[in-house]
């Protein structure tokens, strides 16, 4: 008889400085590492999605000003990823930039990460907070929730 199905969620708060994407990702890394390991694309699609995503927190909104944080919340169930990623929202003085896929040619350096992160995943949205918004990002598992190394397991 296999493990029931289950939810993993893991939440964690991290400042607002560059080196802490690279924790963003060990957070993801080991979130997953709880739980039937997904398949190496689908965890490898993971950890690049969250750490474009934390960068753009700390990049363009008040995340990355002195004393801004991001969250980053995990849900892992049968089937599926779901990655989400809590900025401070509008930079003092500034615009605030809304999320959006830019197309344009392929040596630009910067401002193409939404566009891998859509490449990556199945669904992205964001929301706004109170203070602050949300991008959410799931990716699914090909296999329907069965883990390839321990049959029977899916979560």
């Amino acid at each position: 008889m296999g493990r029931p199905s289950a939810v993993v969620v893991a939440r964690c708060g991290f400042s607002g400085e560059q080196g802490q994407v690279r924790e963003a990702r060990a957070f993801v890394q080991a979130t997953l590492g709880l739980c039937a390991t997904p398949c190496t694309d689908l965890r490898d699609s993971a950890l690049a999605v969250v750490s474009e995503l934390a960068s753009n927190a700390i990049r363009h909104t008040a995340s990355g000003e002195h004393g801004g944080r991001f969250g980053v919340e995990v849900y892992r169930r049968p089937g599926a990823i779901t990655i989400e990623v809590r900025d401070e929202g509008l930079r003092r003085g500034g615009p605030e930039p809304e999320p959006h896929v830019r197309r344009g040619p392929i040596d630009v350096v910067h401002g193409r990460g939404l566009a891998m992160v859509e490449a990556l995943v199945d669904k992205w949205s964001m929301r706004r907070l109170a203070e602050g918004r949300v991008v959410s990002c799931t990716l699914r598992d090909e296999r329907g929730g069965r883990d390839a190394t321990r049959p029977g397991w899916s979560v």
